[in-house]
């Protein structure tokens, strides 16, 4: 490309050379203490920790601060922009479950963890529990403060013994073992709910899943059951030959009212018939007449008084 000679490259009128020269000078120092500051922040982040906590779905976060401990306000789900300085714990308020069995690896302690309460008899009894509770959300900071992460161990597990034993220790082992079995859930459902409630837990259901009892008493209740059981089915058969009893003089009522009528029906043909030979005593010989009909007869023995009754046709 060939220039011409004398050509100035100045930039066109109306647009200045550097545009950052007609920012006011104050408005540079604005710009230039945010960068600052961010980079301080990063810098502490890096050093600290992260300046951004994601809480999740269900949880709460709680905060401690390095120079004032365990703060009050709750973080809701979401994401928070957090101090460097404050550390960011999370708890689940959603609905969790304690379980004691005495089946290995099913409860949070692996092995035998059944319960044994004494009855008010003094019987001993086995039983499988799962307790379903979840935190409130407002008393998380007051649950790490005082208890920690491993809140379930420290308080939850302790009550559930106290409450079943207490509960227990008033009932007969038959309500326990029993129809009863839900009243006596519900029983230490309430008394878990009163002693948990000051910790920040609240009690949703207790499951009472199993009860062992002593093998002498639950011998005693099989042969129970099965006596019940045998007086339930001689009731079934009795009831069953009492209907039949019935159903039998029924038809034997059906047909004796079927015989008397059948009599009466002959009786009064019987009677009709009578009346109407008085009236007409030819009929009878008409009537012996019409029953020899079509029959072969080759002797025939009629009453001495009585004409040869003869064909004449041949």
């Amino acid at each position: 490309m060939v220039m011409e000679d004398g050509w100035d490259p100045k930039p066109p009128k109306g647009v200045p050379e550097n545009p950052l020269k007609d920012i006011p000078e104050v408005f540079s120092k604005i710009f230039r203490s945010i960068a600052i500051v961010f980079v301080i922040l990063i810098v502490f982040s890096v050093m600290f920790g992260s300046l951004f906590v994601s809480v999740g779905a269900g949880e709460v976060g709680v905060k401690f601060n390095q120079f004032g401990g365990v703060q009050e306000d709750e973080l809701g789900e979401g994401l928070h922009i957090v101090p460097p300085w404050v550390s960011v714990t999370k708890y689940s308020v959603q609905s969790e479950t304690y379980t004691m069995s005495g089946r290995a690896a099913e409860g949070q302690i692996v092995g035998d963890d059944q319960i044994q309460a004494l009855t008010q008899e003094g019987l001993t009894l086995g039983m499988d529990i799962t307790v379903r509770y979840r935190l409130m959300s407002d008393e998380a900071s007051n649950i790490h403060q005082q208890l920690g992460m491993n809140y379930a161990e420290k308080i939850i597990r302790p009550t559930i013994k106290s409450a079943i034993r207490e509960v227990v220790s008033s009932k007969k082992a038959l309500q326990v073992y029993g129809e009863e079995r839900q009243l006596v859930a519900g029983e230490m459902q309430e008394n878990m709910e009163d002693s948990l409630k000051s910790d920040g837990i609240i009690v949703e259901e207790v499951l009472l899943r199993n009860v062992v009892l002593p093998t002498r008493v639950a011998e005693a209740i099989e042969s129970k059951l099965q006596a019940d059981q045998d007086a339930q089915r001689m009731v079934f058969v009795k009831q069953k030959e009492e209907l039949e009893a019935e159903r039998k003089i029924i038809e034997a009522n059906g047909h004796a009212n079927a015989t008397v009528a059948r009599a009466r029906g002959e009786a009064e043909a019987l009677s009709i018939i009578n009346k109407e030979i008085a009236k007409n005593p030819k009929l009878i010989d008409y009537k012996y007449i019409e029953m020899l009909q079509g029959q072969e007869i080759q002797t025939m023995i009629v009453p001495s008084d009585q004409g040869l009754i003869l064909n004449t046709g041949n």
